[in-house]
């Protein structure tokens, strides 16, 4: 399939799976309370952090052992890491339910119980849809991926809005998700269910040993884009979350934004670096300075998107958003200038990365929050973004030295440095000023990379 067909396809599909929640947001933000706001985003929190045991880190799994030229040995390992996501949610699903009530009182505020448990329901069910969806990526076949995408962010947005009129408010958003989560879970295993007969591949120590490393540094990635709600719910509350995370919302649609290249690079990348390690270093490249383009842009289209989809009430959020904008553009380095480390010993040192990161944000974080505030917990952010980046490059590099062109970097940083200073500046003409800076960033993208645009028809 065509490259830049393939990435249109994922980016609609994601657009409409992920997309939709930040469209719902001047109805959500209407309807619900502050506080119903805070509750709701700090149950996504929870989702988050449960999904990385969940997934296993099987999706990461399958693009680095699923390499092969022999169709059959990587449709073995597929079939072997669909068997242990089905294992690891039914398992969950039978501890977690029960024990739900006891988990409630693990948590610095108070929820409802079946919002909790309808929350752990759709995550078990969700889970599943994690190998076949990326067999997907890997396999080309990306309409499927767009189809089941659609129904699903269509199903829970058409349930959510239902739900929220007829005065459910947070356990309508709940219901809403189990309901999608369970149809297309079941509709895609239905589809899929040809693909799951065969031969499965037997896993060997050093496939555990690599999903080990995978899930404790997905842990850790959650310390570092997650831990934060609750640093910010156990010392501000509940009402201060939904400011704050109004404005993650918009970090998450530069990630949104970027997830068509994302979902194309990260189903290639290990068999492109074998392949032509240049060229993988170049594709790398370009994702970094796309997504810098991309966080540049939010930069220029928040404040126009806040005052329409935001009540005022939420005016506030809006200083917060050159933090997030930055904290989007540091992590897209450590995100892909990274192959080495998940090349060598078992990707351990992404766990060792992400695990002394992590530690260091919830650390200095809860101190920084009770002392100076949100912007002492957003200062924290971006020196730790910065040096997992820092970190992953470095060591990345002395366990595969790819020639990656500093040069270019250093021009899109100086681009975006140029700004993030005119952002918070509002000199006379500032929005003019930042939409040329924007357009010539666009036309450097265009230029550097003109020799990736012409090969685009790459396929592994």
């Amino acid at each position: 399939m065509n490259s830049l067909r393939e990435m249109f396809i994922y980016g609609f599909g994601i657009f409409l799976l992920k997309g939709l929640g930040f469209i719902m947001m001047p109805i959500v933000t209407r309807i619900l309370t502050q506080v119903e706001y805070g509750e709701l985003n700090f149950l996504v929190s929870i989702a988050s952090m449960i999904s990385l045991f969940l997934t296993l880190g099987l999706g990461d799994v399958l693009f680095r052992f699923a390499s092969s030229q022999v169709q059959e040995d990587n449709a073995a390992v597929m079939r072997q890491c669909f068997r242990l996501s089905l294992l690891c949610a039914v398992i969950f699903l039978g501890l977690a339910l029960p024990l739900s009530g006891v988990i409630m009182t693990w948590l610095p505020v108070s929820l409802r119980l079946f919002d909790l448990q309808l929350l752990l329901i759709s995550l078990s069910l969700s889970s599943l849809l994690t190998v076949p969806y990326c067999y997907f990526r890997m396999t080309h076949r990306a309409l499927p991926f767009m189809f089941f995408s659609i129904v699903q962010g269509g199903l829970q947005t058409t349930l959510s809005i239902v739900l929220l009129l007829s005065g459910y408010g947070v356990t309508g958003m709940m219901l809403s998700s189990a309901i999608s989560s369970s149809a297309v879970a079941v509709g895609v295993l239905i589809y899929f269910r040809r693909h799951l007969q065969g031969q499965r591949a037997s896993f060997s120590i050093q496939h555990y040993r690599y999903i080990a490393f995978i899930v404790c540094s997905g842990i850790f990635v959650y310390g570092l884009n997650g831990a934060e709600n609750w640093l910010v719910v156990i010392h501000l509350g509940k009402q201060q979350l939904a400011i704050f995370f109004a404005a993650g919302q918009f970090g998450l649609m530069i990630s949104v934004a970027f997830e068509p290249f994302r979902m194309w690079w990260y189903a290639r990348r290990f068999q492109v670096h074998d392949i032509d390690p240049k060229q993988g270093a170049k594709y790398a490249m370009l994702g970094v300075q796309i997504g810098m383009l991309l966080a540049g842009s939010m930069l220029f289209m928040a404040p126009i998107l806040m005052d329409v989809m935001l009540p005022d009430s939420y005016r506030n959020s809006v200083s917060l958003i050159p933090w997030m904008c930055l904290i989007m553009a540091l992590r897209f380095h450590s995100e892909l200038l990274n192959i080495g480390c998940f090349l060598k010993r078992n990707a351990q040192w992404t766990s060792i990365i992400d695990g002394v990161c992590a530690l260091h944000l919830v650390l200095i974080g809860y101190w920084t929050i009770g002392e100076f505030g949100v912007t002492g917990l957003l200062l924290t952010m971006v020196f730790t973004v910065f040096i997992r980046g820092v970190l992953f490059y470095v060591i990345s590099q002395r366990l595969v030295y790819l020639s990656y062109s500093k040069s270019h970097l250093f021009i899109s940083w100086l681009v975006f440095i140029i700004l993030l200073l005119v952002h918070i500046s509002k000199v006379d003409g500032y929005r003019v000023i930042e939409f040329i800076l924007l357009a010539i960033n666009t036309l450097l993208l265009v230029y550097f990379h003109r020799d990736l645009w012409r090969d685009l028809e790459l396929t592994a």
